[in-house]
């Protein structure tokens, strides 16, 4: 398949959405064809998903389910023809979140994470992803006035930890950890380099 999927990653406050919409106008500039989507989000049914998801307490399972079928609706209506069509996709969030929140850090088995994000995303790992590395403190401190039930304390110092594990065990994967305590410019710079490299630019 043609097309070069990047993802970003990263816990609240990490500034992953800031970045990854830096980038996507840094390549429309450069005359890419580009697309930045949402995970969850990005279609009417992926939309509502989202909203259900942030709304209602759930079980862990319950809620993998429903990250995996708003995934399901993203890949196959934007992002596949996108890819197809030669675009560069970015995304806000993307297969590393489900194993890093619900499979590390809600403890669902990480083989069954891995199997519905196989199957959501019909085999098409990203071509790049970036994690958003940045300590509790800081990304406490960009999101005090944004508070959901994925913002807690505990449940972010898991996360983190679990995106390094992550970064580590892939091997297979083109994934880089971006040091993200610095200012967003910097942050960028680093991010550009890394993207221009793989894009042959």
């Amino acid at each position: 398949m043609k097309g070069f999927l990047i993802t970003f990653e990263g816990i609240d406050g990490s500034g992953k959405t800031t970045q990854a919409n830096l980038l996507y106008e840094y390549l429309k500039v450069k005359g890419f064809d580009v697309s930045l989507y949402r995970d969850p989000g990005g279609t009417p049914l992926a939309e509502k998903i989202r909203e259900v998801i942030m709304e209602f307490s759930m079980d862990p399972i319950t809620e993998l389910l429903l990250f995996e079928s708003a995934r399901s609706s993203l890949v196959w209506e934007k992002i596949l023809p996108d890819l197809c069509a030669d675009k560069v996709v970015i995304m806000d969030r993307f297969i590393d979140s489900s194993m890093a929140y619900q499979g590390y850090a809600k403890e669902i088995n990480l083989g069954t994470v891995s199997i519905l994000n196989h199957i959501a995303i019909r085999g098409r790992k990203p071509d790049l992803t970036i994690i958003l590395n940045v300590n509790l403190e800081t990304a406490l401190s960009r999101i005090r006035h944004k508070k959901t039930k994925f913002e807690t304390p505990e449940l972010l110092k898991k996360v983190r930890d679990a995106y390094i594990l992550i970064a580590h065990s892939e091997k297979e994967r083109d994934i880089r950890i971006v040091d993200a305590n610095r200012d967003k410019e910097e942050v960028f710079k680093e991010i550009v380099c890394i993207v221009e490299d793989k894009l042959g630019v």
